[in-house]
């Protein structure tokens, strides 16, 4: 086991952003603490040659100029919130609108454009802890909210662990929006991808992706895959949910409590398969409908839309505004922490 830290490259602000670089056995992560985001997850084939499984750039220029969230961290709250407004303890707070009058992923200065503090964690010989502060009043959001991010290798997994504290009432859910293909991020169209979801239902949404608060049973629809059936079996159905977001684009709720499988995909090409875990109530499927880089992509690659799958575990998108929903609210006192595991090994032949 090893870890290394590097000078990568600088932001356009004059920030200096580091490589970190995880390696075990049996897997290779590199992250940059611009965004804390993860740059390369090299993992072994069925002939046992090292394929990268994510997507990204080759510069530190071309993330902060893409606007897809390549590999970073989210938040303080990511996904969706409705009319980038909500109540906190009988006032409405305004946020940043950055999509159709509503907040996503937190406006314009959230965590996936702030660049980290690293470490080596203490007493550890694989993992890292990079933190970062969201001030008071960043895009809105009340409350000094300090946050760590832990990194660790656990076998063939890549652990990872967020941990907020805030200062002031808040809210707080975080997610990794990395953007998988298990084929190799150079290999093109992820349909062929075979997948599951261990979810019974996803969360209806209205024309702006806001969800309406009605929880919608998958079975008999082609939002389920309770069964492993590919990507690309059903997304071109003539179904409105997929209609309105030109693919999957929509948060399964994901069954039982704690840490717990989530999904199941295979890349066919190189039988690497990947196993989503969680501690959180939802993950949001992202079949990258909307992808189209401004800028080169890693290795040369030329990505275009659906050539990769993102799984983004989550609180429920616009929780603020729905108090049915699993409680997002962080208060002074209180840590909010969860946990998410992208695990490789290969698919049975």
């Amino acid at each position: 086991m090893s870890v290394s830290i590097t000078e990568f490259g600088k932001s356009t602000s004059g920030a200096s952003v580091q490589l970190v670089v995880l390696k075990n056995s049996q897997l290779e992560v590199h992250l940059l603490t611009y965004g804390a985001l993860i740059h390369k997850i090299l993992v072994p084939d069925r002939k046992g040659n090292p394929v990268d499984v994510v997507l990204g750039y080759p510069t530190v220029e071309d993330y902060e100029l893409n606007t897809d969230f390549m590999g970073t961290a989210v938040g303080r709250f990511a996904n969706r919130i409705g009319g980038a407004q909500f109540p906190l303890y009988e006032e409405i707070v305004h946020v940043t609108a950055n999509e159709a009058g509503n907040c996503l992923h937190s406006g314009l200065h959230g965590f996936s454009h702030t660049v980290f503090s690293v470490e080596v964690t203490p007493g550890e010989s694989d993992s890292v802890t990079m933190t970062a502060r969201s001030a008071d009043g960043t895009d809105g959001f009340p409350g000094n909210l300090d946050l760590e991010i832990q990194y660790k290798l656990v076998n063939r997994g890549l652990m990872i662990q967020y941990s907020a504290t805030t200062d002031a009432p808040t809210v707080c859910g975080l997610t990794n929006h990395s953007y998988f293909n298990l084929n190799g991020h150079t290999s093109g169209t992820a349909l062929g991808h075979r997948l599951s979801v261990d979810s019974d239902a996803y969360l209806e949404m209205d024309n702006a992706s806001i969800p309406t608060g009605r929880k919608v049973p998958v079975a008999g629809t082609p939002m389920d895959f309770t069964e492993e059936k590919t990507l690309g079996r059903d997304i071109e159905a003539d179904y409105q949910p997929l209609k309105a977001t030109g693919g999957y684009d929509h948060c399964f709720i994901i069954r039982d409590s704690g840490l717990r499988h989530a999904a199941w995909v295979t890349g066919p090409q190189t039988g690497i398969r990947m196993e989503v875990l969680t501690t959180l109530p939802g993950m949001h499927l992202y079949s990258a409908n909307f992808l189209a880089p401004v800028t080169a992509c890693k290795d040369g690659a030329q990505y275009q839309k659906r050539d990769a799958i993102c799984f983004e575990t989550e609180e429920f998108p616009d929780a603020p505004n729905h108090p049915e929903f699993p409680d997002a609210t962080l208060l002074p006192g209180n840590t909010y922490s969860s946990t998410t595991i992208y695990r490789f090994d290969l698919a049975p032949q």
